[in-house]
């Protein structure tokens, strides 16, 4: 009931009194009389389903008067395309009979179009109309050139009088309140009769309003790369189907595909209310979706009631996100996160050549505040200087408490001359500012130090040093300024030697097999007293020693993080296990789950994207088993080609998993907008479970929170019983980790598997 309610009181129905007032009235009937008669429930919802009804005959009957007129739109615009080739193949530029050109102009056009519309292009009429026009061309063509004698102009005349007239006729019945061609058929027979000349006039682009056809447009798309994918993703819309967007307010709103062109060059969307808002081409439509148009979240298909205990559960999420990753006096962002952040800058510096900034803050002489009031005004002081801080610098942009009384602004998108003049702003703004504690106005100063975040910075923590190196210079030279970090050429001549030198030792690496895949066990917990027979493993990445040995390739894989080669590794990866999985299905054996891991960079590259469906398509793999783990949502740098992906590989059986969910910021929005099947709990919230309270309420919110959206859970680094206990306790639906299996090579694991039953 209460779903229904909702449903009927959507702002999409509003301004409507009369239903205002009805549901209104079956509210105030139910707070009324629900205590001492029950059946007024059912009385309400009787009512309500009458109500909803008639809501839903009304967005029919508005649908189908948008896809009626669309209809006939389209249809006139076919008649006008049509019409306009037939014009444009017989008026070609530069010049034609101005008389010819006036004639179109005038009506004959207009009556090609009403012909088109009314008896089509196979009936007699339009050959008629087509033929006249063909006639006359030839007429004035040989009379402009001067190929016609005395007699042939005689002879013309009187042929073309009872033409002329027809003409006109059929110009007056289809427009009668025309009459600009009067004057231009009177023209006509002067000329045809001798006794005018032909003038030329300049053929104008316009004449015959022909726009591209479908198939030119497609074409001009294969030279545009960035749009293709989005194109694709049109013209596999349904008619129906629901697309998301963000209003001007910034609120979440639906609009339904009710029309689609019999070219799919043309999409009408209606709002809940059955009323169009958009009229776009397939182009614009999918500059719409690369922007994050998309179809509803998860989140956005629940009830009312669900989403009101949905966000009740992420606002626990949240919370307990919030307090592991902010600092508990000031609420600014902490060190930790704040380096992760910086991370994500580098990543996205060394990925298109952007440019960040880092800025190191330090109050000048703080200790004389603790040594003149007691250490809760420092803390105060700190407070204020915290807030104070993040209304300085502006959208994007994050301050950090790293340490003391030392602060931290992450500046995106900004040249070091730009980052110095934020600095220099802030430092100023700070000096005339001040602070109440106990009535007495206090007054200080900040020394700063700004670093570039460039393509060759050697790392976070190298970066975060060289500005707090440049705070303590400007504290050197006197305090109360802003001192930059330089650095010399030779950083970046060296970042590009290394670059080259890591593919070169990745592209060895990956064609002399030192890369190895190993399986490691997932298994289902026995919460419900059952287990699951289906084998399920997550393939890892090993690199072979000289000795036969496996390690982990931690240094590849952060060089090729560093360098942006992941999706070399990615490629690598998915290629050798589907072709194990080849090798199983031609040897019998069973075929286990297998959870592929790829980075946020693969996920977002569409080139990856066409390499994967060709992989899936050339091995032949059973997609149902298949599971792809998004490890790395922090180098997500597009969620809404993220959530494309996703989508596209769900299309076709294969399943998602998000990585290591918990330990970022935007983690909530990972899981509201990735349609995944599986969240991963991160290790750092399970190995000390069963011995911190917050480890073991943050695995839980997050257990609740997937539980909600209808994905299961796995709980990575299991390591022994007592955490087992614990993860069975809230209700985790996986485990994985040492303490439930170590990881085995493929060929191991293939001795483990059973054959398939014959």
């Amino acid at each position: 009931m209460v779903d229904k309610l909702s449903h009927l009181a959507t702002s999409a129905n509003f301004p409507n009194k009369a239903l205002e007032g009805r549901i209104n009235n079956i509210v105030d009937e139910i707070t009324a009389d629900y205590e001492n008669d029950s059946s007024v429930f059912d009385v309400a919802l009787d009512k309500i389903d009458k109500l909803v009804a008639q809501q839903e005959r009304a967005l029919s009957r508005n649908i189908e008067r948008v896809v009626r007129t669309q209809e006939g739109q389209e249809k006139l615009q076919k008649a006008r395309q049509a019409v306009g080739k037939v014009i444009s193949s017989r008026i070609k530029p530069p010049a034609a009979p101005r008389v010819l050109i006036d004639l179109v102009e005038s009506g004959w056009r207009d009556l090609l179009v009403l012909t088109h519309i009314k008896e089509g292009p196979d009936s007699d009429t339009w050959a008629e109309h087509v033929k006249t026009l063909d006639l006359l061309c030839l007429w004035l063509s040989k009379q402009q050139q001067g190929d016609v004698d005395e007699d042939l102009i005689m002879q013309r005349g009187l042929e073309a009088e009872p033409l002329i007239d027809l003409i006109g006729q059929q110009i007056t019945s289809a427009l009668p309140t025309n009459i600009a061609h009067e004057s231009v058929l009177l023209e006509l027979r002067d000329i045809l009769a001798g006794n005018m000349a032909v003038e030329c006039a300049d053929v104008s682009d316009k004449l015959a309003e022909v726009q591209p056809e479908p198939a030119e447009i497609r074409n001009r798309i294969e030279e545009l790369p960035r749009l293709r994918r989005w194109v694709n993703r049109v013209e596999q819309l349904q008619k129906d189907s629901w697309l998301t967007y963000r209003g001007k307010d910034g609120q979440k709103c639906r609009m339904q595909l009710a029309w689609i062109s019999e070219a799919r060059d043309r999409y009408i969307f209606v709002n809940e209310r059955g009323q169009k808002i958009a009229d776009l081409s397939a182009i614009m439509l999918a500059r719409q979706l690369s922007r994050g148009v998309q179809p509803p979240a998860p989140a956005d298909k629940l009830s009312v009631v669900d989403k009101s205990m949905y966000h009740t559960l992420e606002h626990v999420q949240k919370t307990l996100s919030f307090a592991r990753n902010h600092d508990s006096l000031t609420r600014l962002i902490n060190r930790e996160t704040f380096l992760d952040q910086m991370s994500r800058a580098l990543r996205h510096t060394q990925l298109k050549q952007s440019q960040h900034a880092v800025l190191y803050l330090n109050i000048d002489q703080f200790s004389l505040v603790n040594d003149v009031y007691d250490r809760v005004n420092g803390d105060q002081v700190l407070l204020e200087f915290a807030r104070l801080l993040a209304q300085m610098h502006g959208k994007k942009s994050s301050s950090a408490r790293i340490d003391g009384d030392e602060f931290a602004i992450l500046l995106l998108g900004r040249s070091m001359e730009q980052a110095l003049q934020v600095a220099e702003k802030i430092r100023s703004d700070i000096e005339v500012s001040s602070v109440d504690i106990d009535g007495e106005s206090v007054t200080f100063t900040v020394s700063i130090g700004v670093a570039p975040i460039l393509e060759h910075s050697p790392g976070v923590d190298e970066v975060l040093d060289a500005a707090r190196s440049a705070m303590y210079h400007a504290k050197e030279e006197g305090r109360n300024r802003v001192t930059p970090f330089t650095e010399e050429q030779a950083g970046a001549n060296t970042y590009r030697r290394d670059k080259a030198q890591t593919r070169q030792d990745l592209e060895k690496a990956l064609t002399t097999e030192r890369f190895v895949l190993r399986a490691q066990p997932i298994v289902q917990t026995t919460v419900d007293g059952s287990g699951s027979s289906t084998l399920h493993f997550e393939l890892l990445l090993g690199l072979l020693n000289k000795d036969g040995s496996v390690t982990s390739p931690g240094e590849f894989i952060e060089s090729a993080e560093r360098y942006g080669f992941m999706s070399l590794v990615d490629r690598w990866v998915v290629r050798e296990a589907f072709s194990w999985i080849s090798k199983l299905m031609d040897a019998q054996k069973i075929v286990p789950n297998l959870a592929i891991n790829l980075s946020g960079t693969s996920v977002t590259d569409d080139s990856f994207m066409d390499y994967l469906l060709e992989q899936i398509s050339e091995f032949g793999v059973g997609t149902s088993r298949l599971c792809f783990e998004i490890t790395e949502t922090g180098t997500i740098s597009n969620l809404v080609k993220a959530a494309d992906f996703v989508r596209t590989f769900r299309n076709i059986g294969c399943k998602f998993s998000i990585d290591d969910f918990g330990t970022g910021l935007a983690s909530h929005n990972y899981l509201r907008e990735l349609p995944v099947d599986y969240v991963k709990i991160d290790g750092s919230f399970v190995t000390s479970i069963h011995k911190n309270r917050s480890d073991y309420a943050m695995a839980r919110s997050i257990n609740d929170l997937a539980h909600f959206l209808g994905q299961e859970t796995i709980a990575e680094s299991v390591e022994n019983d007592e955490i087992i206990v614990k993860l069975e306790e809230i209700g985790v639906d996986y485990l994985q980790g040492w303490g439930i299996g170590k990881p085995k090579l493929l060929a191991e694991v293939t001795n483990n598997l059973s054959s398939i039953e014959k």
